[in-house]
């Protein structure tokens, strides 16, 4: 039986039972994808290939229509539905609107930020824009600050990239469709542990035979 799609009261999609969840479980897996600029099809493929081994996606932007599609096929076909993750975290992109019709019954509501709590740890869900990250990442060090956040995703730059300053830890998982600065199209998987994270970030390419393949690689920046 297909789950009716929700978005609670803090924008995070999900029932509160798995919201809930996901906030003391011991160990969670985090798909982070971001910036796919109406290629829908390629969000698609990362959640069927990736989406069922992970207990949250996290979207960080430039693509609220593409967003709106795979939760219109979750509703749509049982095999989707059980691929996506149960917990879905977005932000605003500079290229989306506020809010985006999902379908007749239901528009996603698209805040410029958010923030959901992991294994008893409040993350930060920015796309970029707004705190500047073309020109560093001070002002997104900032408002991890104010949020009491010590580790934050976040897009717009389309280049894959990790920092940790101090004791905070910012990733960017790139851009699934257009990236930039030599790099592949790619994503990232965070595993969220009690005394750490640990990010994966995964290059999306094309072999000979014209399949697409997914290969772990470690950006240089």
């Amino acid at each position: 039986m297909l789950k009716k799609i929700i978005q609670e009261y803090q924008n995070l999609i999900g029932s509160k039972k798995d919201i809930d969840a996901l906030s003391t479980t011991d160990h969670a897996r985090l798909l982070l994808v971001s910036d796919s600029h109406g290629c829908r099809q390629i969000l698609e493929e990362i959640i069927r290939n990736y989406g069922k081994e992970c207990h949250a996606l996290i979207f960080c932007g430039d693509g609220a229509g593409d967003l709106a599609y795979i939760l219109n096929l979750s509703k749509t076909y049982q095999a989707f539905q059980e691929a996506l993750p149960p917990v879905i975290a977005f932000a605003r992109g500079n290229g989306d609107p506020s809010t985006y019709p999902v379908n007749v019954h239901f528009s996603l509501n698209i805040p410029n930020s958010q923030t959901i709590t992991v294994n008893n740890q409040k993350i930060l869900v920015v796309h970029g824009h707004r705190e500047g990250v073309d020109f560093g990442l001070e002002n997104l060090g900032l408002e991890m600050q104010l949020s009491e956040c010590k580790l934050a995703f976040y897009g717009h730059t389309h280049i894959a990239r990790e920092d940790r300053i101090q004791d905070y830890q910012i990733v960017n998982p790139g851009s699934c469709a257009r990236p930039r600065g030599g790099q592949p199209a790619g994503f990232a998987i965070a595993t969220v542990e009690k005394n750490f994270t640990d990010i994966a970030f995964i290059k999306m390419q094309k072999d000979l035979d014209g399949k697409q393949s997914y290969k772990i690689w470690q950006p240089i920046y």
